[in-house]
C-alpha cells in the first residue's frame, strides 16, 4: 500500500491501477422541503487489497454512503468509480450488470434460503452468470472451503449456527471473485465469540488478497481493521488510512 498522501483531488489518479473504489465529490440529497442533505462532498479511495471499516452512529450518513459504493442508489451529484469506471452514466441495466460481477454483498440478516443447502445458497450468487449447475456447485463449495464450512455444504440453514451461517453468506459474496466485498454490519447477529470468529475471517480473507469495506457502528470492531474511516454528519471526519483523502468540508486536516 502507498503511504503518500494525497495533495489533489484523487479523482485526478483515477487511472491508478490498484484504485478498486473511488468516491469523487459524492453528494446525497433527499426531497423534501428544504431537501436534507446527507452526504457532503464525499471524497473516498480504496485500493485493491484493503480492509476498511466505515464506522459512524446512526444518522451519520454511513448506511447512505453504503448503498452508494455499493452501486444500490446514485448520488446526487459526484461520482462512484469501480476499478476505474465511472458509474455516472451507466443505465440501470448496465449498472446492475457491473453490480452483480464485480461487488459482493454481506448482509446483517444473512439473507439465506431456508429450504435449500449452503451449497445452493452460495450458488445464487452466481446465477446470472451463465454459468453451468455443475461448476456453480464445484465453485460454491470451493467459497464454503475458503470460509471454514467444507464440512457443513450440504447442510440447510437451519442446521447450522449464526455464525455459520454468516460464514455460508460470505462465501456467497466471495464465489463470484468480486473486485470489492461490502459488509453490513457483519456481526451484528452475533454473540461476542461468534463475532471475533467472523472478524478473524475477514482478516484472514484479507490476508489471501480480498478487498473488504466493513459498514458498522461497532467502533471496537473498527478499531480492529488496518483502516477505520470514520464519518460524522455526512462528512469523513477521519480517516486511519495512509491512502487517506478528506471530505471538502473537512478542510483543516492535512492532505
Amino acid at each position: 500500500m502507498s503511504s503518500a498522501m494525497l495533495t489533489r483531488p484523487y479523482s485526478q489518479a483515477a487511472n491508478a491501477p490498484n484504485a478498486v473504489l473511488e468516491l469523487d465529490s459524492i453528494m446525497k440529497e433527499y426531497a423534501g422541503k428544504p431537501p436534507v442533505r446527507v452526504l457532503h462532498d464525499v471524497n473516498l479511495r480504496i485500493a485493491a487489497g484493503e480492509l476498511v471499516a466505515i464506522v459512524g452512529p446512526s444518522g451519520s450518513g454511513k448506511s447512505t454512503m453504503m448503498n452508494i459504493i455499493g452501486t444500490l442508489d446514485r448520488p446526487t451529484r459526484g461520482d462512484v468509480l469501480i476499478e476505474g469506471q465511472s458509474t455516472a452514466s451507466l443505465s440501470d441495466a448496465k449498472l446492475a450488470g457491473l453490480r452483480a460481477d464485480r461487488i459482493g454483498f454481506v448482509f446483517q440478516q444473512f439473507h439465506l434460503l431456508s429450504g435449500i443447502s449452503a451449497t445452493d445458497n452460495v450458488s445464487t450468487g452466481l446465477l446470472y452468470r451463465g454459468i453451468k449447475r455443475s461448476e456453480r456447485a464445484r465453485r460454491s463449495v470451493r467459497a464454503l472451503e475458503m470460509v471454514g464450512l467444507g464440512h457443513r455444504v450440504d447442510h440447510r440453514p437451519g442446521q447450522l449456527s449464526g455464525g455459520e451461517r454468516q460464514r455460508v453468506a460470505i462465501a456467497r459474496a466471495l464465489v463470484g471473485d468480486p473486485s470489492i466485498v461490502l459488509a453490513d454490519e457483519p456481526t451484528g447477529n452475533l454473540d461476542s465469540k461468534t463475532s471475533d470468529e467472523i472478524v478473524e475471517l475477514m482478516l484472514e480473507l484479507n490476508d489471501a488478497g480480498s478487498t473488504i469495506v466493513v459498514i458498522t457502528h461497532d467502533n471496537e470492531l473498527a478499531d480492529r481493521l488496518p483502516r477505520s474511516v470514520r464519518v460524522l454528519d455526512g462528512h469523513i471526519d477521519s480517516d486511519t488510512g495512509a491512502n487517506r483523502t478528506d471530505t471538502g468540508a473537512n478542510t483543516g486536516a492535512q492532505r
